[in-house]
């Protein structure tokens, strides 16, 4: 017995034990470094801790975390022993009072709709009763005043009737529209509110007691930079203006609060495998024969735009609100006031799940561009109808859930650029706070006040505008990427542009836009221009006076092209008569202009050229 008794404590002391080295931890994220693809999070905790061996428990992580990245560091005195990490199903992402509201809202809404339909169908049911009943008297008759006083109360009480059915209708349609305006954005907010957690385990190994600080590192794929540039342009004597800024997007199921931002050029997901080549054998009938390509034979999936309406299946009544997403991903959209969709199926999904509050969820199959779906009442969720204040004025919906976020900040943004072996990383001193919502943030990094060099340039023949283009030297300096930029001149937006930062040049040509203060013609000279006949042979003498005027009140560079035509056949002979000193090219009769003009100038350029060929031939000469 006494045995017994000592097994037992011994095996309580060593749970005991056991218990005590696991620590829950409760850490917050500081620094986010997003890559163009993917985003490594660093997670800080301040930790009091025993001397020995303790297991630290990082709860509530992203699920989409890849495990080989899981880093961790301590302080001197603290030994990284091990890591691991699983998914933890039962600890799912929290949801926010935000949808906690907004579900009690449709909750509520859901119940006026129904207790106004119980309505209505109280006033049509007394509008059957007063119909059936409206033969009135015996086999005696009834009097005239009896019929007046009858006809009275049907005419008004049937009015009355009728206006408040309206009146219902009203209330119904205002209610109906902002429950699909509350289930859009329970879908913006829903879209992870289920999903799981990860879980780490740290064993650290402590040489004293004290207090440590522990960093806990580690990737997530869905999330990502791109660039987006400003350049505004004042004028051409002025420096231009180059605003690098990124768009960032992240769905890790994280929400990054105040934390530091670095965007790297770096991609984690590359391969950093040297490509090997192969021996090349040539050997005849070396043609390459395509892979043979898989057929789904059952549940095909359909790729394209899925419309259809959901309906109530006992009343066919449309179900506004209803929500259709995609299965296995968080991708989804909202029914209508007339419970009609609209959705863009991915090539690899074939499955579309319906669900509205109180009704049966259904999932369905896609084969087809159309696909119609009338759901179930549950019984088993079907309360006690209240009626909610349905004639009350809505509070509205708080806040945007689409569209892209801009993060206005008043001062300068402080960066540093660091230049690594593989690539660049900007380091923003002020904290973000982005969400995990998938919609893309305006992240401003830097602004350059860069020297370039404007150069106009015109071809008359194809259009009366002349075209401003910058050129930046010296462009790398600048650590830009591909991506997209916005262009201004003197405050004006003229569109947008991609920057393909791919060439070997050591200057970046951009084309800005069209400048109207250069005035442009292109105008044939009918006095000189003429058809004539000499022997078996036709001759076209073509003259064009092409007329530039500098209306600006700075000097410009322009350059003008146009050209003379070039002969394929012996038969058909062209003389160059007058280019106005134009560089030509003779291998494709190009004619190039560089001008200098000064303020208020205007320049005449003349091209002219005669065309021979043999009369029986048929040319058109321009």
């Amino acid at each position: 017995m006494k045995k017994t008794i000592s097994l037992f404590l011994f095996t309580l002391i060593n749970l005991v034990s056991i218990a005590q080295t696991e620590k829950l931890i409760d850490s917050e994220i500081k620094k986010v470094t997003v890559y163009q693809e993917g985003a490594e999070i660093m997670r800080q905790a301040n930790i009091n801790l025993q001397k020995g061996k303790t297991t630290l428990i990082f709860k509530g992580l992203s699920s989409k975390l890849d495990s080989k990245s899981i880093q961790a560091k301590g302080d001197n005195d603290l030994m990284i022993v091990s890591i691991s990490q699983n998914i933890d199903y039962l600890n799912k992402v929290k949801i926010s009072s935000e949808i906690e509201q907004l579900e009690n809202k449709k909750v509520s809404i859901k119940d006026s709709l129904s207790a106004l339909d119980g309505l209505q169908k109280v006033y049509r049911q007394e509008k059957e009763m007063i119909i059936a009943n409206k033969t009135i008297g015996g086999d005696n008759g009834v009097n005239i005043t009896e019929l007046k006083n009858a006809a009275s109360f049907f005419r008004s009480r049937l009015t009355e009737i009728e206006n408040k059915t309206r009146a219902l209708d009203k209330i119904k349609f205002t209610l109906k529209t902002e429950f699909v305006e509350i289930s859009k954005q329970l879908l913006e907010l829903n879209a992870t509110s289920n999903s799981p957690t990860s879980e780490v385990k740290v064993v650290v190994l402590a040489k004293k007691a004290t207090t440590y600080k522990v960093d806990l590192a580690y990737v997530v794929n869905d999330a990502g930079w791109e660039p987006n540039y400003d350049l505004r342009i004042p004028d051409v004597n002025q420096p231009l203006n180059l605003f690098y800024k990124a768009k960032v997007v992240q769905n890790t199921d994280e929400d990054w609060k105040n934390v530091k931002l670095i965007l790297s050029t770096g991609n984690p997901n590359i391969s950093n495998y040297k490509p090997e080549l192969n021996t090349y054998y040539l050997t005849f009938n070396n043609y390459y024969e395509e892979p043979t390509r898989q057929i789904i034979q059952n549940n095909q999936p359909f790729k394209g735009t899925v419309r259809g309406t959901i309906t109530d299946a006992e009343t066919g009544e449309p179900l506004a609100g209803a929500t259709v997403s995609i299965k296995g991903t968080s991708q989804g959209t909202v029914a209508d006031f007339y419970g009609k969709y609209r959705m863009d199926m991915p090539w690899n999904k074939n499955k579309l799940i319906f669900t509205y509050l109180g009704f049966i969820e259904q999932e369905q199959y896609v084969n087809s561009d159309q696909v119609d779906v009338s759901l179930k009442p549950d019984e088993s969720s079907l309360d006690e109808v209240v009626v909610i204040g349905y004639g009350s004025k809505s509070d509205g919906l708080q806040g945007k859930v689409s569209g892209i976020k801009v993060i206005e900040e008043e001062e300068h943004i402080p960066l540093a650029v660091e230049k690594r072996q593989t690539s660049t990383e900007f380091e923003i001193e002020i904290p973000y706070s982005i969400p995990s919502n998938n919609q893309p943030y305006d992240v401003t990094m830097v602004e350059y006040q860069v020297a370039a060099d404007y150069h106009y340039i015109a071809v008359p023949k194809l259009s009366d505008d002349a075209y401003l283009t910058a050129k930046i030297p010296d462009w790398t300096k600048y650590e830009m990427i591909n991506g997209k930029a916005n262009l201004f001149f003197q405050g004006i937006y003229q569109g947008e542009t991609y920057l393909d930062l791919k060439g070997f040049e050591d200057t970046l040509s951009i084309s800005v836009g069209r400048d109207r203060d250069i005035l442009i013609s292109r105008e044939i000279q009918k006095d000189f221009s003429k058809k004539s006949m000499i022997g078996s042979n036709e001759k076209v003498l073509k003259a064009w006076e092409i007329t530039i005027k500098n209306t600006k009140n700075v000097a410009i560079d322009l350059v003008i092209e146009d050209q003379f035509p070039i002969s394929k056949v012996a038969d058909i002979k062209i003389e160059q008569i007058e280019s106005s000193g134009a560089e030509l090219n003779e291998d494709d009769g190009k004619l190039t202009w560089k001008l200098a003009l000064k303020p208020k100038e205007k320049k005449v350029l003349t091209i002219k050229y005669e065309v021979k060929y043999p009369k029986n031939r048929n040319l058109v000469v321009d």
